[in-house]
């Protein structure tokens, strides 16, 4: 599996770039409303759209993709993915849900309302988040670089590499297109930053610290992961692999 990288290591990382980097925005984050979430799912991929919740969940043998509404944990729709495979990352474009997996080279895709596998697709290397912009897909591997991706012939057009400045940011996790930009995860960290899609620089981060409160965390609890955008009412929503809820939070600029 994945090793390891302190949440220290990574508030040192952060410190030392900034020092150097062009001006990165800061943000402080609110918690508005809590949403359940079913702790039993290690949270891969997260989208909203049109009142629903789109969620792929990991694990060998327990993978798989499902919809819901907001205020209930129970699937509307759910589709399991064959135990070989180890889902990740998903997008709704053109009326298509696309979902990666990890070391399969495989993605799929499907019908967004009735969770209908409709097709797959070859990925190049490891799938971990995947987004788009409305034209393109958009996805992670674990590293620095994130990859467009054409829809309908699946090739790779451009590639950026997130930077702080001169400094390449590595483990890029989870990704949602949020007004132009690309905000993502960092895998074993809490951070949460924003991406310039032209050129892969970061331009904002915010540190989701205690988003989930210690008193409800267990031995299972796992990593901040998980990214949705409600583009109606234009609320971010994030929640993490095995947490009981979802947050909607808003962000404001540190002074």
């Amino acid at each position: 599996m994945k090793a390891k990288l302190s949440g220290f290591l990574f508030g040192l990382f952060f410190c030392a770039i900034s020092a150097s980097a062009q001006p990165v925005i800061e943000y402080h984050y609110q918690v508005v409303e809590r949403f359940p979430h079913d702790a039993m799912l290690f949270t891969q991929g997260l989208e909203f759209h049109d009142g629903i919740l789109y969620e792929s969940a990991g694990q060998w043998g327990q993978s798989q993709v499902l919809t819901r509404t907001l205020d209930k944990t129970q699937p509307t729709q759910q589709y399991s993915l064959d135990q070989r495979y180890f889902a990740e990352g998903i997008t709704l474009l053109n009326q298509k849900l696309y979902q990666l997996t990890w070391q399969s080279q495989q993605g799929f895709i499907y019908d967004p309302e009735s969770l209908k596998l409709e097709g797959k697709f070859i990925i190049s290397g490891e799938g971990w988040g995947l987004t788009n912009n409305g034209k393109e897909l958009i996805m992670s591997n674990g590293s620095a670089v994130i990859q467009f991706i054409d829809p309908d012939t699946f090739r790779v057009l451009r590639n950026i590499t997130v930077r702080m400045g001169d400094l390449a940011v590595e483990k890029i996790n989870e990704l949602e297109w949020v007004d132009g930009l690309i905000y993502a995860n960092i895998w074993h960290s809490e951070w949460l930053i924003m991406i310039n899609p032209d050129n892969g620089q970061v331009v904002g981060k915010v540190l989701l610290k205690e988003l989930l409160p210690k008193k409800q965390r267990t031995a299972k609890t796992d990593v901040l992961n998980g990214i949705a955008y409600d583009n109606d009412k234009k609320r971010l929503l994030v929640t993490g692999k095995y947490w009981p809820a979802v947050f909607h939070i808003t962000l404001s600029a540190k002074p």
